[in-house]
């Protein structure tokens, strides 16, 4: 079986196609999370309403909203849900960044 060579070039490759999986399945995560928090919250499908059920959605959202979030009776429901939907596309923004400059390979390796 022939070694393949792991020159700077392919790892930067390798990282590349790593990080647009985890972007996929970060993607994914973040509207799963704020799919289940919308019906949990609001108690939708004849559910009863859970207000933990946004915690997965803020587990995403981190650190974002830790720095907007002062506390539960801070902000409304609608601003925390918007707080959520921010720091879930700012993660977002950085991993599609950290992708985009691996595939043009002005990576840090």
């Amino acid at each position: 079986m022939p070694i393949r060579d792991r020159s700077r070039g392919g790892a930067r490759r390798f990282l590349g196609r790593a990080l647009s999986v985890i972007t996929a399945g970060y993607a994914l995560a973040a509207l799963a999370s704020l799919a289940l928090a919308v019906v949990g919250v609001n108690g939708l499908f004849g559910l009863e309403p859970d207000p933990f059920a946004s915690i997965f959605a803020m587990l995403l959202a981190m650190p974002w909203f830790l720095l907007i979030d002062f506390g539960p009776a801070a902000v409304p429901e609608l601003a925390a849900f918007a707080m959520l939907v921010l720091g879930m596309a700012v993660n977002l923004g950085i991993l599609l960044g950290l992708r985009r400059l691996m595939r043009r390979g002005r990576g840090v390796l």
